[in-house]
């Protein structure tokens, strides 16, 4: 059977169950139709606009949820289906998070609700919420484009399992995103609205993955010869917003620096590091190192958020730019990370090189608080040869 058939049957032949029911690892198999109802669901920011509907040809009511976040009592999810019915209400980005653990952890599935978000290649996104960041801008490989009406019901069917996720969005046969690996720091949790949308027609099927493996696909950028992924971070220090950091800056005590290793696509995520506050920006430092047979010079691609500064062997190499706001100072894709970021030359020296990084990140070229959203970088060699590059 196919996987939209599938869904649409779990709609249209399952019963309502009670409140009771909706309770933590419920039977596998058994889907659960939501009601959307004032008894069911609780705020979980600041004063939501929020209204529950009864509406003909909607039995279990709509949730019209005009502006903050619900969640849903007494439920707990790790693996299986969820099925659901979302009308955006305005141009922004309303989805659904699932194991929430609590509200700086989970996993987040959104739309941007734009005018053209069946034709943008970002239209539709899975991201991790982690320490209260939303890493939006980490993660291109997760946003694609998506036969979504911008101001029409849109069904979606999520199929969890493990640490993999496919999502199907209206009539999509195939995945319309394939997730190769879920990355936030939950295995289980609650499920939760955010708008400004209506959610109706709300189900969920623990344990039904329709063969999905739990097992996080191959990553073929992460294991690429020339990607870093021995790093140190040191403690942050204050940011000179305007002027550049100097080596002299650098963390000076040895035993202060936690040693680090990338992640999925080579990604450095700090984001597992902080947390998301009102703290005013700070220089981020992470340190590196490589071994030359030689005196020789290496192209270096770099994915980074915000501005990096980069010194080799006590010497500032380069810096630059990539913040999202202002437009002109976004680098390709659309200031996301990625290795694309730039590419530059280091010199290097027979021997023992160290590379430290000095970063400021945030999507806004000012002094704002600390990033509410991604805060990490990626590296690589483009030429391994004559390097022994740790692994």
């Amino acid at each position: 059977m196919h996987r939209l058939q599938i869904c649409l049957l779990t709609l249209t032949i399952c019963c309502s169950l009670p409140h009771s029911l909706l309770a933590a690892e419920s039977k596998v198999g058994t889907t659960q139709t939501v009601p959307m109802t004032s008894g069911h669901w609780r705020p979980v920011s600041d004063k939501p606009d929020v209204h529950y509907v009864t509406q003909e040809g909607f039995p279990d009511g709509i949730i019209v949820l005009k502006s903050g976040d619900l969640a849903l009592n007494d439920f707990i999810f790790r693996d299986g289906t969820i099925d659901f019915d979302m009308k955006p209400l305005a141009e922004d980005i309303p989805g659904i998070r699932f194991r929430q653990r609590d509200p700086q952890n989970g996993e987040e599935f959104y739309i941007r609700s734009l005018p053209d978000c069946r034709a943008e290649n970002d239209c539709i996104q899975y991201s991790p919420v982690i320490n209260g960041f939303l890493l939006w801008d980490v993660y291109p490989q997760y946003q694609t484009h998506a036969p979504v009406f911008a101001d029409g019901w849109n069904h979606v069917c999520l199929v969890v399992s493990g640490k993999r996720m496919n999502v199907f969005v209206n009539d999509s046969i195939q995945p319309t995103l394939s997730v190769g690996e879920l990355l936030g720091n939950t295995q289980a949790g609650g499920l939760e609205l955010h708008g400004p949308a209506a959610f109706a027609n709300l189900t969920v099927t623990p344990g039904k993955t329709d063969g999905l493996s739990p097992v996080p696909l191959p990553d073929s950028i992460g294991s690429s010869p020339g990607i870093v992924h021995d790093w140190a971070l040191g403690p942050l220090t204050p940011l000179h917003y305007g002027s550049a950091p100097t080596y002299a800056e650098r963390p000076q005590d040895p035993a202060a620096w936690k040693r680090l290793r990338s992640e999925r696509f080579g990604i450095l995520n700090l984001n597992r590091q902080f947390h998301a506050s009102k703290e005013p920006s700070a220089l981020t430092w992470v340190m590196t190192s490589i071994d030359s047979n030689q005196d020789q010079t290496k192209q270096i691609s770099l994915g980074w958020l915000g501005q990096a500064w980069i010194f080799v062997n006590g010497a500032l190499i380069t810096s630059g730019k990539n913040f999202y706001y202002p437009d002109s100072e976004r680098r390709f894709p659309d200031g996301r990370l990625s290795l694309q970021n730039g590419s530059f030359p280091i010199p290097l020296h027979r021997g023992h090189n160290e590379i430290v990084i000095a970063l400021h990140d945030s999507i806004h070229d000012d002094v704002s608080s600390r990033t509410k959203y991604g805060w990490g970088l990626a590296m690589r060699y483009d030429d391994v040869r004559g390097l022994s590059v740790p692994r």
